[in-house]
C-alpha cells in the first residue's frame, strides 16, 4: 500500500484559458500576429491542502512544437502522472524537473516549487540559490513594424521607467531594418538600451548584411538571427558581429545549452522559464552559462504572472544575468491577468514578492472567466 504524506500531491487541476492582448503583437515573418495569450494553468494540491500553481505557455508548433490543445492531451494520456503521487520535497531535492519537457514539464515543475516554498513558508528562490537582487529592470518588444511604430511604443514608457527595448525585425528587408533601427536609436536619449530579436527571421547571408550594416550602433544584442537548428552560421555570425549573438529558439533543454556552450555558438544565452521545461532546468541552464562565460537575458513567452513571476524568482538567483533590462513585463501587455503580478512592477522594475512560495495572488474567477477546457484528476 502506498504511503501518502502530508507533502505528497493528491490532486492536480488544468485550465486552458486564453486572454486577449491589449493590442496586437507582431514578430517575424516566421511567426506573424499574436493576438491573445494562450496558457494552460495547472494547481496541484497536496493531502495537507497546499496549494501549488505553474503555467504552460506553449509556443506552437513552429517555436517549441506544442500548443495549448497539445499540453491538455498529454495530461489526460497520462502527464497526471508525473505529479499525482509525489511528494513535493522529494521533487525539489531530487531535482526531479531536470527531466521536465516543455511547457507542460514547466508548468508542473513551478508547481511543485511553489508547493514547497509555501509548505515551508518561505519565498520560492530559497529553494534555487543565494540571491543576488530584489529586483530586475525590465525592457519592453515592440512589434516588427516602422520607426515611428517603434517609438510610438517606445517614448511613453521611457516616461514610466523603462530603459531598454528589444525591436522585433524580419518581416521587412534587412536594408529597411537597418534605416528603421538608426532612425529609432537617433530618436532617444543616449541612456536608453536597444536590442534587436529577428525570431528566425533571416537567413545567414542576410543576417550578415544586418551585422555589417549596424556599424557603431549601441546595441545590447541581437537574438536568433537564422533558424534555431543552423548552429553552423551561428557559429559564424558570432565571430564576425560587432554585438553579442543571443539564442532563444535554439535554446530548447539544458543538452541544448550544453552543445551551445561546447561549439560556441552563441554569447549569450536567452532562458524562458516555460521554454526551458521549469525552473529547475533553467537553473542549470543559468549555471552552464556562468561556466562558459555566457551571459545570460531573463525572457519571456506570452506570459501570464504565474510564470512571469517563477522567472522572476530564478532571474534573482542567477549571477551572469545581463545589465539592462529583462522581460517581466509580459502581462502589461495583456487586457487582464489572472494574477496580481502586475502590482510588483513599479517605474521600469519587477519587485521579487517577499510572501511564501511564488508570493502572488491567482484569482481563479479570472479563469472561469476566460476558460476553454478544464481537466481535473485525483491520487487514488
Amino acid at each position: 500500500m502506498t504511503v501518502i504524506s502530508p507533502n505528497t500531491v493528491v490532486k492536480l487541476d488544468a485550465y486552458h484559458i486564453a486572454i486577449p492582448l491589449a493590442q496586437p503583437y507582431h514578430l517575424s515573418k516566421v511567426y506573424g500576429t499574436m493576438t491573445h495569450s494562450d496558457t494552460v494553468i495547472v494547481r496541484v494540491r497536496t493531502e495537507s491542502g497546499i496549494e501549488g500553481w505553474g503555467e504552460a505557455d506553449p509556443g506552437g508548433l513552429l517555436f517549441t512544437g506544442d500548443t495549448c490543445e497539445m499540453v491538455m492531451q498529454s495530461i489526460r494520456d497520462g502527464g497526471t502522472k508525473q505529479v499525482l503521487g509525489h511528494c513535493v520535497e522529494e521533487w525539489v531535492e531530487n531535482s526531479v524537473g531536470l527531466n521536465s519537457k516543455g511547457s507542460m514539464g514547466a508548468a508542473f515543475d513551478v508547481a511543485m516549487y511553489d508547493a514547497l516554498a509555501k509548505t515551508r513558508k518561505v519565498p520560492l528562490w530559497t529553494l534555487l540559490g543565494d540571491k543576488y537582487r530584489d529586483s530586475i529592470d525590465l525592457l519592453w518588444p515592440t512589434s516588427s513594424g516602422t520607426a515611428v511604430e517603434d517609438l510610438n511604443a517606445i517614448k511613453p514608457r521611457i516616461d514610466n521607467g523603462f530603459s531598454t527595448f528589444m525591436l522585433k525585425m524580419g518581416s521587412r528587408s534587412v536594408e529597411d531594418d537597418l534605416v528603421r533601427l538608426r532612425d529609432v536609436i537617433q530618436a532617444i536619449p543616449s541612456n536608453v538600451r536597444v536590442m534587436v530579436d529577428a525570431n528566425q527571421g533571416w537567413n545567414r547571408e542576410e543576417a550578415v548584411t544586418f551585422l555589417d550594416g549596424i556599424g557603431d550602433l549601441p546595441l545590447v544584442l541581437v537574438e536568433q538571427p537564422v533558424k534555431a537548428n543552423d548552429h553552423e552560421s551561428l557559429i559564424q555570425l558570432k565571430k564576425v558581429s560587432p554585438v553579442p549573438v543571443s539564442v532563444d529558439e535554439s535554446l530548447q533543454t539544458v543538452e541544448d545549452a550544453r552543445i551551445i556552450a561546447k561549439k560556441q555558438a552563441a554569447s549569450v544565452f536567452s532562458i524562458k522559464v516555460s521554454k526551458n521545461g521549469g525552473l529547475r532546468a533553467g537553473l542549470e541552464i543559468g549555471h552552464i552559462a556562468q561556466e562558459n562565460g555566457i551571459s545570460v537575458l531573463m525572457n519571456s513567452m506570452l506570459e501570464l504572472g504565474i510564470t512571469q513571476c517563477a522567472s522572476l524568482h530564478l532571474g534573482c538567483v542567477l549571477h551572469s544575468i545581463l545589465d539592462c533590462g529583462h522581460a517581466y513585463m509580459s502581462t502589461l501587455r495583456m487586457s487582464d491577468d489572472i494574477t496580481d503580478f502586475s502590482d510588483f512592477i513599479h517605474q521600469g522594475k519587477a519587485r521579487l514578492p517577499s510572501g511564501p512560495g511564488l508570493g502572488i495572488r491567482v484569482d481563479e474567477k479570472k479563469i472561469r472567466k476566460y476558460l476553454k477546457e478544464e481537466f481535473n484528476a485525483k491520487y487514488d
